[in-house]
């Protein structure tokens, strides 16, 4: 293998793993604030195009189903009571392949009336043609 062969095999190898990871980094942190964003306008359609059709949600002792959260959802939607302001924080993003990615952080859900939800969450994403859709979430 020639110098300049090795040199450029060597600079492929050093910098296209980390593209990859950053457009990863960059496009779960994109879903999130969509999430955050569609959370905070109530909207439930929107909502749902966040989640994998095979999503499950693992919270509190209990494992639901993608209907059963949405179910969930478009109670704390319909109710018209505050449904909160959601943030997340502290967040890390790592590849686990090519096609799957794991988020966790910080999440918190303000109130009007001052109370809050103060939790850490872990996500596990699939990539889709239609972009990263959440599969299983932990909180």
């Amino acid at each position: 293998m020639s110098r300049v062969t090795a040199s450029a095999f060597f600079l492929l190898c050093l910098f296209s793993p980390l593209s990859s990871v950053a457009d990863v980094s960059s496009d779960i942190n994109a879903a999130l604030d969509y999430y955050a964003q569609v959370w905070d306008e109530g909207d439930l359609a929107a909502l749902r195009g966040y989640y994998h059709p095979e999503f499950v949600l693992i919270a509190n002792g209990n494992k639901l189903s993608l209907s059963q959260r949405m179910e969930d959802l478009e109670v704390v939607m319909k109710t018209g009571e505050d449904h909160g302001e959601l943030n997340w924080s502290d967040l890390t993003i790592e590849s686990l392949g090519k096609d799957h990615a794991l988020a966790y952080g910080h999440l918190k859900l303000a109130f009007k009336d001052g109370t809050e939800l103060d939790t850490w969450f872990s996500t596990v994403y699939v990539k889709t043609p239609f972009g990263w859709k959440a599969l299983m979430t932990h909180n």
